[in-house]
């Protein structure tokens, strides 16, 4: 996970300007790590990101990324959680 600075530094923005393309779907969303204010970006949406912005891609295949991006961010929650809450829901009806 990438902070704040380090995104920024790996993008080139100021903070205005990110929270900026964030609010605009041009970024992916920032991921709460504790407490009600740290928060980072997964360095792997961050690459993908710069990456498509190096290859010249337009503000709107931009838009799609980041919506995949997020769509893989739920994906990869559900696959962690479902079996889990599972795993926690067969161990109660033992107790």
């Amino acid at each position: 996970m990438l902070r704040i600075e380090e995104t920024l530094r790996a993008v080139g923005n100021s903070r205005t300007q990110h929270y900026g393309q964030v609010a605009s779907g041009l970024f992916t969303r920032p991921v709460k790590l504790s407490g009600c204010r740290a928060c980072g970006w997964p360095e792997y949406e961050v690459e993908a990101i710069v990456s498509a912005r190096i290859a010249g891609v337009a503000d709107a295949e931009l838009r799609e990324l980041v919506d995949l991006l997020h769509e893989r961010r739920q994906q990869v929650y559900e696959s962690l959680v479902t079996p889990l809450g599972m795993a926690v829901s067969e161990l109660s009806r033992e107790f």
